[in-house]
């Protein structure tokens, strides 16, 4: 009876390690090649979205197989499992009722990751919770942000129901120069057309001239403007404004409020 018993015991503990090594074995795998996937993308510059799938999937692969592998050990041992599957399904619908807010997370996760809505790096703001920050991670339940001001800004995805993206498509610099207006509107065009032509030699490519775009009493606003990118859009505003104070400088052009010099200008 004891040879028996411990046969019995030798051969269940056996099938239990074999399992054990073939679950670790196939989750191994599995991380293996979702991690090479993943660095092979991040070698080619591929969005960072990516990467949050590949560790999302060996979560949820891990946990799979680690769920199906203590189900194969306890019908080694005769327990029945029918009732543990069961219960699994039960406490599921149970988490869907009662943490509906990490659902809605994670769905909206996964279609901000589908739809590459935005990636690590870029700059958004969300709207409707007046929120603007560099974006630091892309998560299937929450984006984290840094602020304006450097602070670590966690938003529940869910919470996300309008993006602006700065960092895709063009943006532009509009610098109003306000002129005096006894100036002659000739020489005020033909001074910031000289400007702007030395912007394009400095790189500063296909800025214009708009025109006059407004009136006052005591001024006349001129327009000049350039496309620029997020990333560049500061830098290709300093550099147009000097580019056209030294231009209205050279050619004598009185700005608005300026003392007048001892002649009108024709």
């Amino acid at each position: 009876m004891k040879h028996i018993l411990s046969n019995y015991w030798i051969a269940h503990i056996g099938q239990t390690l074999i399992i054990l090594v073939a679950a670790a074995l196939v989750v191994r795998f599995f991380h293996a090649m979702l991690g090479r996937a993943e660095r092979r993308e991040s070698r080619h510059g591929e969005p960072s979205r990516r990467a949050t799938v590949y560790r999302l999937l060996a979560s949820v692969i891990r946990y799979v197989i680690d769920f199906i592998a203590i189900v194969m050990i306890l019908s080694g041992f005769h327990v029945q499992t029918t009732s543990i599957v069961a219960s699994a399904g039960i406490l599921g619908l149970a988490v869907s009722f009662g943490a509906q807010g990490l659902v809605q997370d994670v769905v909206t996760g996964v279609f901000l990751l589908y739809e590459d809505q935005f990636a690590v790096g870029e700059q958004v703001t969300f709207p409707n919770l007046t929120l603007s920050g560099t974006v630091r991670e892309v998560g299937i339940r929450i984006t984290r942000l840094t602020g304006t001001t450097g602070e670590l800004v966690i938003v529940p995805n869910r919470l996300i129901l309008e993006v602006q993206n700065h960092s895709r498509g063009t943006s532009s610099v509009a610098i109003m120069v306000p002129v005096s207006p006894v100036e002659n509107p000739d020489r005020v065009q033909a001074s910031l057309q000289r400007a702007v032509a030395v912007a394009a030699s400095e790189g500063i490519v296909d800025a214009t001239v708009t025109g006059v775009t407004a009136f006052a009493t005591a001024q006349v606003t001129w327009t000049v403007s350039a496309p620029a990118t997020v990333d560049n859009q500061l830098a290709t505003d300093r550099q147009l404004r000097k580019t056209i104070a030294q231009a209205l400088y050279q050619d004598g052009i009185t700005l608005a409020g300026m003392a007048q010099k001892g002649s009108t200008h024709g």
